[in-house]
Parts: C-alpha cells; sequence; structure tokens
C-alpha cells in the first residue's frame, strides 16, 4: 500500500501540472483599463437593420474614439488612434479593447468606417450619411473594463434591402 502522503503529493503534482496550461493561457496583459461596448443599427425613422452590408453607406468596421477629458472638460488626443484593437468588423455588434487605456476620465465615442476603413461622416438625418451619439463620458480605471450601455448607430437603408419600403426591417430579400 502507498503512504498517503505519496498519493497526496502525486495528486497535487498532477492537479497543478494540468492546471498551469490553463492558467498560463488565461492571462492577459494589463497595462491600464479596457474598454467594452456593443451597438445597432437603426434607420433614421427607427427601423432596424439586420445587417452591416444592408447600411447605407454599407459599414464594415466600428472603431472605438477614446479622448482622455482634461482638467478643463476639453478632450484630448485619441489614445485609440493607429491602435488595431480598438476597431471590430460591425457584424459582430460589440468589441472590447485590450487593457492599455491609461487610467482617467475618458469621452468615448464611436467611427464607423466604410469598407476601405476610411471613416464615414456625420449628416442630417435621413441624408445617406451616418450618425452616432454624443461622446459618453466614462471613467477608466486600470485593471478593469469600463463597459458603455448599447448605441444605435443611425444610417440609410440599401436599396436591395427594403430601403423604400418605410414599414419593414432594413434586411436583404
Amino acid at each position: 500500500m502507498v503512504p498517503p502522503t505519496i498519493v497526496f503529493r502525486r495528486t497535487l503534482t498532477l492537479m497543478l501540472a494540468l492546471a498551469t496550461p490553463v492558467l498560463v493561457a488565461g492571462c492577459v496583459e494589463v497595462d491600464g483599463g479596457a474598454i467594452e461596448a456593443s451597438w445597432v443599427l437603426r434607420t433614421a425613422d427607427g427601423r432596424a437593420i439586420s445587417g452591416c452590408g444592408c447600411a447605407n453607406p454599407e459599414i464594415a468596421r466600428v472603431r472605438f474614439v477614446v479622448r482622455k477629458v482634461g482638467d478643463e472638460n476639453i478632450p484630448g488626443e485619441d489614445v485609440c488612434a493607429g491602435q488595431p484593437g480598438c476597431e471590430f468588423p460591425c457584424r459582430s455588434q460589440r468589441g472590447a479593447t485590450p487593457f492599455f487605456v491609461p487610467g482617467g476620465r475618458y469621452a468615448i465615442s464611436f467611427a464607423p468606417l466604410d469598407p476601405a476603413g476610411t471613416a464615414l461622416s456625420a449628416g442630417a438625418p435621413g441624408s445617406g450619411s451616418v450618425r452616432v451619439p454624443a461622446p459618453i463620458l466614462r471613467e477608466v480605471v486600470h485593471g478593469r473594463p469600463t463597459q458603455l450601455d448599447a448605441v444605435a448607430i443611425e444610417t440609410g437603408c440599401a436599396q436591395a434591402c427594403n430601403g423604400d419600403l418605410s414599414n419593414k426591417v432594413c434586411a436583404e430579400n
């Protein structure tokens, strides 16, 4: 019969050997806070848009715009500019940045991008442009995700997706 201390040691060694890859693989680099948000597409008259390809103009990606707000309440530079971790496929309808945003108060907004990666500009409702909500003020804390409520991105409905039928969901036929 094997002594209980040897059984315990073997069991503990086996558990640690099995848990180590899971613990190591689950680690993420934390150099600041993260930002999480989700979005939906809507027309100016409130119709749902079923997919990003039905938006007019087409929205391929959504980029977070994250500007630190200083003592004078003036937003500064966009800490997400040029950061691939701040752009997300439109179809995913959500995104979360890596933990790199320095702690502090931020004005957070969204920049819908066309398939070429160009930011789509805002315009009057129903003008065939894209409109996003005003920046949302949030405090980012090191090591913690900062969640935003879901936002509605307003755009037109493509003709191929019931664009001229105001009583139908904007969806491919």
